[in-house]
C-alpha cells in the first residue's frame, strides 16, 4: 500500500514537471544553448555591428507597434532592450537557429524583453502571446534589412529586422516616456481636427495596445513610439488629410501631440473633462454670481483637478514650500490677481497685479495688465531669507496672467470641499495649455 502512494505520488511530480514551459524559465537565458545552430542565420544575426531594430506590430491594427532593439553573439545569446518600459539597462537570454522542415528558424529561448509582450498586451493580443513560443521564419534579406514570419500568430505576418546604431540604444528607452502617457490616460485625452475653414471636430479616444481609436466612429490606427511623439503605420486620414505622425508639443505635461497637414490640424490633447463640459455658460457666473476666487494649496494640491503642471510651475517655490494661496477678485473690467503667502509666525501677506478681462467664447480671458506689483507689506516681501517666494510669486502673477491670453474654460463642479465646504467649487483649465488646470472657491 506504501510503495503503491509512493509510486503514484512520483508519478504525479514527473507529470507536473514535464509541463513546465520553456520560456516560463528565468534562467534558462543565463544558460549555453547547446543545440546546433544552423551558420548561415547566425552569420546574418552577428553581420550587424550593434544588432537590429524591430517595431512588431499587427498588419491589422489588433495591436500597435513595440520597439525592439536585439544584439545577438556567436554564443546563442541575445541582449534586448525596448520601449515597454522606460528601463534602460538590456537584457540577455538565449536563441536559437534551427533548420526545419519549412526553413531556417529563429526562436527565442527563456524570459526577454518581447516575451514581456504577453504582459504589455491586453485581451485577444495577450492570448495570442501568452505562453507561447516565440519563433520568426527567416525569408531572406531585403537589402540590409532581414525578413521573417512571425510563427507565433500564424497570420503570416512580416516582421523585419533593421540595423540598429548605438544611438538606437540610447534613446530607445526616452520612446517609452512619449507614448505611456496616452497608454496611461487615454480617457483624459481627445482628438481634435481643425480643419482650414470651419469648426474643430473634437472625438474622444480610446488606446488599448498602442491603437488609437477614435469613439463612435469606425477609425482605427496602430501607432508606435517615436523620438518626436507618435507615428502611425500607415496614413490616416484626418480632416482629408493624410497624417503619418503627430509630434508631442516641447515641454508640455501631460503630453498634447500635433502636427498640421495642409492646413489640418490634429492634436491630441489631455483634458480632466470632457470638452463637452465646456460648452456651459458657468463661465457667466464671473463678476454675476461670484466675486472672488480662491485656491489653498495645501487643500487643493490633494485633488486630481488641480494638475502637476500647475502646481510644480505657478504653486511650488521649493521642495519644502508652496505658495499658500491665489485670489482672483473681479470688479467691473478688472480682475485683482493675488499671491497669499503665510511667512514665519503666521504672517500672511500678498501681493498682486491687476489685469483686465473678458468673457466670451465660453472663456475667461486676461486681456493686458501694467505690470504693476502691489505688496501690502514691502519689509516682508523684500526680505532676503524670503527672496524665492517672491520670485515664485512673481513668476505665478505672471504665468497666470499669460495662460489666460487664450482664455480658461470654466465649469462649476458638484464638489465640497472643506474648510468652505458650502461654497461653490470651479473648475479651470486653460485652453491652449490643457495641461494647466486647478480648482477654486467661488464667494
Amino acid at each position: 500500500m506504501k510503495k503503491s502512494l509512493k509510486n503514484t505520488v512520483l508519478l504525479a511530480l514527473a507529470m507536473s514537471l514535464s509541463f513546465c514551459s520553456k520560456n516560463d524559465d528565468d534562467n534558462t537565458g543565463n544558460d549555453s544553448v547547446t543545440r546546433v545552430q544552423n551558420p548561415a542565420l547566425m552569420k546574418e544575426l552577428t553581420a550587424s555591428p550593434e544588432g537590429w531594430k524591430l517595431t512588431y506590430v499587427s498588419p491589422d491594427d489588433s495591436f500597435g507597434g513595440y520597439n525592439f532593439l536585439m544584439k545577438f553573439d556567436d554564443q546563442g545569446k541575445v541582449t534586448m532592450l525596448s520601449d515597454l518600459s522606460a528601463t534602460a539597462t538590456p537584457t540577455t537570454s538565449g536563441y536559437s537557429t534551427q533548420e526545419e522542415g519549412r526553413g531556417l528558424v529563429l526562436s527565442f529561448i527563456g524570459n526577454n524583453q518581447i516575451h514581456r509582450l504577453a504582459d504589455a498586451l491586453q485581451g485577444a493580443a495577450s492570448i495570442a502571446h501568452t505562453g507561447k513560443v516565440y519563433q520568426f521564419l527567416y525569408t531572406g534579406k531585403e537589402g540590409n534589412n532581414l525578413k521573417f514570419q512571425n510563427l507565433l500568430l500564424g497570420n503570416n505576418a512580416s516582421v523585419v529586422f533593421q540595423p540598429a546604431t548605438a544611438a538606437d540604444w540610447s534613446r530607445t528607452p526616452a520612446l517609452y516616456k512619449n507614448i505611456a502617457p496616452l497608454s496611461n490616460n487615454a480617457s483624459h485625452y481627445y482628438l481634435k481636427v481643425s480643419p482650414t475653414t470651419g469648426s474643430p471636430t473634437t472625438y474622444p479616444i480610446e488606446f488599448t495596445n498602442r491603437v488609437l481609436s477614435l469613439k463612435n466612429t469606425p477609425s482605427k490606427i496602430a501607432t508606435s513610439a517615436t523620438e518626436n511623439g507618435i507615428a502611425f503605420h500607415r496614413a490616416f486620414t484626418l480632416g482629408g488629410q493624410p497624417f503619418n505622425e503627430l509630434k508631442r508639443v516641447e515641454n508640455s505635461n501631460p503630453p498634447t501631440y500635433r502636427t498640421t497637414v495642409n492646413g489640418v490640424t490634429a492634436e491630441l490633447f489631455y483634458s480632466l473633462l470632457s470638452p463637452d463640459d465646456y460648452n456651459s455658460d458657468d463661465y457667466q457666473h464671473i463678476n454675476t454670481q461670484i466675486e472672488a476666487l480662491a485656491i489653498n494649496t495645501q487643500v487643493m494640491k490633494k485633488y486630481e483637478y488641480l494638475t502637476e503642471a500647475f502646481y510644480q510651475d505657478v504653486l511650488r517655490v521649493d521642495a519644502t514650500t508652496d505658495l499658500y494661496m491665489v485670489m482672483m477678485t473681479f470688479s467691473g473690467t478688472v480682475c485683482q490677481i493675488e499671491i497669499g503667502h503665510n511667512f514665519e509666525e503666521n504672517n500672511l501677506s500678498f501681493i498682486s497685479v491687476n489685469a483686465k478681462y473678458e468673457l466670451k467664447n465660453k472663456r475667461l480671458y486676461f486681456t493686458e495688465t501694467d505690470g504693476t506689483l502691489t505688496v501690502d507689506n514691502e519689509d516682508l516681501w523684500n526680505d532676503p531669507k524670503n527672496k524665492a517666494v517672491l520670485e515664485q510669486a512673481k513668476r505665478a502673477l505672471n504665468r497666470i496672467y499669460e495662460l489666460g491670453n487664450q482664455g480658461y474654460y470654466v465649469k462649476k463642479l458638484d464638489l465640497s470641499i472643506r474648510p468652505f465646504a458650502t461654497n461653490p467649487i470651479y473648475f479651470f483649465q486653460s485652453y491652449e495649455h490643457p495641461q494647466y488646470a486647478f480648482l477654486t472657491w467661488g464667494q
